[in-house]
């Protein structure tokens, strides 16, 4: 059964302490980003243009662009400068970036990768990684795995996470993981690894858009909850039921964006933001279209952060 809004907020106490929290400059709660995926089939400079044209300071790069590498721990020395100077050049600072334990977390080499993506991160000034848990499908939406089999993979990838966790501890960087069905699937279920896992250095990063999609659930009752553990968004919007690949602008979908800033903000909240889809139904678009969607999700987006940071 679907909450109302009015439902939501009876059952979100913490809400009602918003006017308690400490009064600190709205810029300083949050920082308001992009990510380079949506122009991923386009070069990397590309995408920094438009995203710096959009309004956007902060950028959250793609690994690869036009099917070739761009932010891996494979890159030079000197490619690594040279990518530093083209994010400086671009006047957007990158503030993070994807990492992918869940590929192959009992694999010895998939570990020592996954370690140089945390150490890639730090080098680039990026205090906050992102991944996905296991797949909780063999296939979606229908087919879950086994129990036993489930289990089992949910055991291995935390055993593995604990020690990307100590990894990140000595570099001071966050791992965050985000909903993604599986072991990240709500709000309720992000809250038992968390409690699972606990390091200053491990928490979530949030995305409405995915638990709408994956799991038909918008807003998710166990956000106020979770929100405490909440360090950073990936936003997007989502029109239609459970497995509907439909992501339009922010702004123009189901999600509750207002609603969902509140309770984050209640809940401590201060970190990076980043649009990550403006695809709509999907299918290609131009390059100027891209332009102007993120163009719309900025500015919906930043006077609704600033509104709801200073409430």
């Amino acid at each position: 059964m679907k909450m109302t809004k009015r439902e939501f907020l009876k059952r979100a106490p913490g809400l009602a302490s918003l006017a308690g929290l400490p009064l600190r400059a709205a810029a300083a709660r949050y920082q308001l980003g992009c990510q380079t995926l949506p122009y991923r089939a386009l070069p990397l400079s590309r995408a920094l243009e438009g995203i710096r044209k959009a309004g956007y300071r902060y950028v959250m790069p793609y690994s690869t662009h036009q099917g070739k590498p761009v932010l891996v721990p494979a890159l030079t020395p000197s490619e690594r400068a040279g990518l530093k100077r083209q994010f400086k050049d671009a006047g957007l600072e990158p503030f993070m970036m994807f990492a992918r334990l869940g590929a192959s977390p009992r694999n010895a080499d998939g570990m020592k990768a996954y370690l140089s993506e945390l150490d890639l991160a730090a080098e680039f000034g990026m205090k906050i990684v992102i991944d996905t848990g296991p797949w909780y499908y063999t296939k979606f939406p229908n087919v879950p795995k086994r129990a036993v089999d489930w289990e089992k993979e949910c055991d291995e990838f935390c055993a593995a996470l604990e020690k990307g966790v100590r990894h990140a501890e000595s570099i001071g960087v966050t791992i965050t993981l985000k909903p993604h069905t599986g072991i990240t699937a709500t709000g309720a279920a992000c809250l038992r690894l968390v409690k699972r896992i606990v390091s200053d250095n491990f928490k979530i990063c949030w995305d409405a858009g995915n638990v709408s999609f994956y799991e038909g659930i918008n807003p998710d009752p166990d956000l106020a909850d979770l929100a405490p553990f909440v360090k950073a968004v990936c936003i997007k919007d989502h029109l239609g039921g459970r497995a509907e690949a439909n992501f339009p602008v922010p702004g123009s979908g189901q999600i509750d964006h207002e609603l969902m800033f509140r309770t984050l903000f209640a809940g401590g909240f201060s970190g990076p933001l980043a649009v990550e889809r403006v695809d709509g139904k999907g299918g290609p678009v131009t390059p100027e279209i891209l332009d102007e969607r993120i163009t719309q999700a900025y500015n919906f987006l930043a006077p609704l952060l600033e509104k709801t940071a200073r409430a």
